[in-house]
């Protein structure tokens, strides 16, 4: 008897262009870590943002979703996050790739020449932020401003936001397109994130500023759940 087993098919590649910041903090339960990115094209939350417990990742150009998720793999078996990116930028289509995040003990970020203008990326102590076809660099150095320099006792996943709102300001995806999306995701080791640390906008004219709406609405809710879980089980 013979049989066959079915490759995997990766996905198909899409052109996401963006602007991004991946983050890494350490915490009462160990590192946390954050990633958002926003785009003037729908749905980018599917695709470019990703986040586990070994550290976050950020992925543009011609790209699909399994390259973060591989990258993150590599990072969670040991490899360190720097030498996976570099890793996955050689493996093919690396001068049309954008590619950032960090780890647990490195950070490391790639962006391809064939990326389109305005792209850059860069490096900073605990945090990458990168992007593709921005207004104009200085989207990066709004980007690196928003987090740092946001009240570090405020909830990470509302610290993205607000970087990602600086970089919107200082012009963003530099594209005139109608419709654009947000996401933000934050992990934390060894311990749960409440739901409303993980959230996408996935069409909208105004998506950052509904991503925030987005993020106080779930966050509101969630706390009245939990209270409203917290008196049945003590009537």
């Amino acid at each position: 008897m013979t049989s066959t087993t079915n490759p995997i098919t990766p996905h198909a590649p899409h052109s996401f262009v963006t602007y991004s910041i991946c983050v890494r903090e350490r915490g009462e339960a160990g590192y946390r870590f954050g990633v958002a990115a926003a785009a003037r094209v729908p749905a980018v939350g599917s695709v470019c943002p990703h986040v586990s417990d070994a550290g976050a990742v950020a992925v543009a150009g011609v790209t699909d979703a399994d390259v973060g998720a591989r990258v993150l793999d590599a990072v969670a078996d040991g490899h360190r996050v720097d030498d996976a990116v570099e890793a996955m930028a050689a493996e093919g289509g690396a001068p049309a790739r954008q590619i950032h995040g960090v780890g647990a003990d490195a950070a490391g970020a790639h962006t391809g020449d064939d990326c389109r203008p305005v792209a850059a990326d860069r490096v900073g102590d605990g945090y990458t932020v990168a992007g593709t076809s921005m207004a104009d660099d200085e989207v990066l150095d709004a980007l690196a401003g928003g987090y740092r320099e946001n009240e570090r006792d405020a909830p990470l996943a509302r610290r993205l936001i607000t970087a990602l709102a600086a970089g919107e300001r200082a012009g963003g995806d530099g594209r005139d397109l109608p419709v654009g999306s947000a996401a933000v995701a934050v992990r934390t080791g060894r311990a749960s994130e409440p739901l409303y640390h993980d959230l996408r906008v996935d069409a909208s004219e105004t998506p950052v500023a509904d991503l925030r709406e987005t993020y106080r609405q779930a966050k509101r809710g969630y706390e009245a759940a939990v209270e409203r879980y917290a008196q049945t089980e003590n009537s």
